[in-house]
């Protein structure tokens, strides 16, 4: 199936037109509409990062591409002074990241605590970060691809950066909010050699509680399912240059979710 493999930067592998799980994500998330305005509309925005997309791409660093974090961030004063927006400036102007000396040292405590993991150690010790693989869907033709942020021969590592805790429960709930088991089951079918896909959860709060989960069989099977929907939205709206809204012109009835009553729904 996977059309082959490259060691390319992180903003060319996302600058391709290619299908990721994200995108597979998006359509399912926002609908057609918001999905042609997020990624096919030539006139789109730039996206900005969040303030925890960036501290989560600076643990990634931190953590998986050491080297990277060391030529790549540097410590700035507060973005709020007029001084430390000149050092920003002139930070950026160095093809640089600018960070603050508090998100330094956090991603460097979180980087340690990853490290002091005896599981996490163990998968992290050897691999390679962040090699791109793609590959086209048989079913809808679509090319496709993946960037696992570790791979230790048939294991994929994931790592994810928590603010609200890293116990089985908490986690449980953060995958379906973010479709996690739908990245899971992309990634194992877009790289070949993978068997296995286990997550390294670190909480960006003190103690920096680590974590490690695979998903069991059915929640694999669920993410196969909701990648088949998004793959197969994403193609018939291609072939119909038609990417409707929500509504798609009429006043739609909406159903309260079974956990919102308070007696039992009798259907």
């Amino acid at each position: 199936m996977t059309q082959g493999t490259a060691q390319i930067s992180n903003a060319d592998y996302h600058s391709g037109s290619e299908i990721s799980s994200t995108k597979a994500k998006d359509i399912l998330k926002f609908g057609p509409k918001s999905y042609w305005a997020l990624h096919v509309d030539k006139n789109r925005p730039k996206k900005q990062p969040t303030a925890a997309m960036k501290l989560g791409t600076m643990v990634h660093a931190g953590v998986l591409e050491p080297d990277l974090f060391k030529s790549t961030y540097k410590v700035v004063s507060s973005r709020s002074t007029k001084k430390g927006k000149e050092e920003a400036e002139n930070v950026l102007s160095q093809g640089l990241e600018p960070c603050t000396k508090s998100d330094y040292d956090l991603c460097l405590k979180m980087r340690d605590a990853v490290h002091s993991d005896s599981i996490a150690k163990e998968l992290l010790t050897n691999g390679v970060a962040e090699k791109s693989y793609f590959w086209k869907d048989k079913k809808t033709g679509l090319n496709c691809k993946c960037r696992p942020d570790w791979l230790n021969k048939d294991i994929i590592v994931d790592l994810k950066t928590s603010r609200s805790g890293v116990s089985p429960k908490e986690f449980a709930k953060t995958v379906v909010q973010f479709q996690y088991h739908l990245q899971a089951s992309w990634y194992l079918s877009g790289v070949e050699e993978a068997s296995k896909f286990i997550f390294i959860v670190v909480r960006s709060e003190y103690p920096y509680d680590v974590a490690t989960y695979e998903l069991d069989t059915e929640a694999l099977k669920e993410g196969q399912r909701l990648s088949r929907d998004a793959l197969e939205q994403i193609a018939e709206c291609q072939m119909l240059d038609y990417w409707p809204s929500w509504s798609q012109d009429n006043v739609q009835t909406l159903s309260l979710p079974r956990w919102a009553f308070t007696t039992p729904i009798n259907k």
